[in-house]
């Protein structure tokens, strides 16, 4: 495969192989090494459709971000990249929910935490009231930690084992100055908590319980946006139930807005407005929720809703599941073009050269695939 640069020493325009390491210029013969970071696959939208452009009254704001990886390498090999997240365009609206599902690996958790700046970007911005996160200095960067704030998949590896609830839930509150604004006491009632148990450690309480504690913990500084990263994987079904409904009042008494990562498609329907598709650090639909799980455009889509169990015995013995081959390819050598030809039924060779952009296909719901058009919405073997 060719790639494409421009010489740093004279900006001419090189076109060298994807093997190549270090690169002599033609025009003024400077040798530069190649950067992983610098390949560039070609970029084409064959759908004819409107590419997605994140809305301008977004709280947040993702414009082509990327976080990669440098992995391996040593004194006789050279260096991988892997690209957990590969440019990723989305707003997030004040007050919604916005569901991120995809296949464990794709990237969710990590996009999480680089808009919270717990990961550093490699590229792209992250806009959040005007001002780009990915950027921003560390000590810029702790003004805004109180506005953002993250509850993790694990409740007890979370929380510090050796502090008690009360010195857990009251240490934001410690470290912003937020002391007399709010009592321990008050946030753990929010959550559902007794006053009584403020002196004991995260030991004596069971999962959903350290999970309402992790909760209390990120509402003390009273954030404007919360990364929910597989809040209720680790729970039992009856106790997943109480989080999202707890979850679900909070947003309507603070006026939350929420990224909900999960690999549990039921409870993401329930909470979300929206959902975004991840697959392979990039998104591949995008739709209200309603519309993704009533009409899946993207056949990887339709894999995982195929995947969600019904209650009822006799739907469920009628409906038919979707088997995707293969495995998930590796972020460190993804396939070319889109990254889920591979696995596609539908695939033509056009999809390994070239890369989809994420395109509408109908009001409001945006896929990335070469073999679908607002004129022609859905995939078929004999589609050309």
């Amino acid at each position: 495969m060719l790639i494409h640069l421009s010489c740093p020493k004279c900006a001419a325009n090189l076109d060298v192989n994807d093997g190549d390491r270090l690169v002599k210029c033609k025009f003024c013969g400077a040798v530069s090494a190649l950067k992983l970071d610098e390949r560039k696959e070609p970029t084409l939208s064959l759908t004819g459709g409107k590419q997605f452009v994140p809305s301008a009254d977004a709280l947040i704001t993702l414009d082509d971000l990327r976080v990669h990886y440098r992995s391996g390498g040593g004194l006789l090999s050279a260096f991988k990249t892997v690209k957990a997240v590969d440019g990723v365009s989305l707003d997030i609206k004040k007050g919604e929910t916005l569901g991120l599902v995809g296949e464990s690996g794709c990237g969710k958790s990590t996009l999480g935490k680089a808009i919270l700046r717990l990961t550093n970007p490699t590229g792209g911005k992250v806009i959040y009231n005007g001002k780009d996160l990915a950027h921003l200095p560390n000590s810029a960067m702790r003004d805004q930690r109180k506005h953002l704030q993250m509850i993790f998949q694990d409740p007890y590896a979370s929380l510090n084992p050796r502090m008690t609830v009360g010195q857990i839930i009251g240490e934001p509150l410690n470290t912003f100055g937020l002391k007399g604004s709010v009592s321990v006491e008050q946030l753990m009632e929010t959550v559902g908590l007794s006053r009584r148990f403020i002196k004991r450690y995260p030991h004596e309480f069971s999962g959903g319980q350290r999970q309402r504690i992790g909760i209390a913990r990120a509402l003390a500084v009273d954030p404007e946006f919360i990364v929910a990263d597989e809040p209720i994987s680790a729970l039992d079904v009856s106790i997943q139930a109480q989080i999202m409904n707890l979850m679900e009042r909070l947003q309507a008494e603070k006026q939350l807005t929420y990224l909900f990562i999960s690999h549990d498609l039921r409870a993401v329907r329930h909470l979300s407005d929206r959902v975004a598709v991840m697959y392979l650090g990039r998104i591949v639909e995008l739709a209200d929720a309603k519309d993704i799980y009533k009409e899946p455009l993207m056949p990887y889509t339709q894999a995982l809703i195929s995947a969600v169990p019904v209650p009822d015995p006799e739907v469920e013995a009628k409906r038919e599941r979707i088997i995707l081959k293969g495995d998930v390819p590796s972020p460190i050598n993804p396939p070319t073009g889109c990254h889920f030809h591979t696995r596609c039924q539908y695939a033509v060779p056009e999809c390994k050269t070239t890369t989809p952009q994420l395109v509408e296909i109908k009001p409001r719901h945006y896929a990335a695939c070469i073999r679908i058009s607002p004129e022609r919405p859905h995939i078929s073997e004999n589609t050309n």
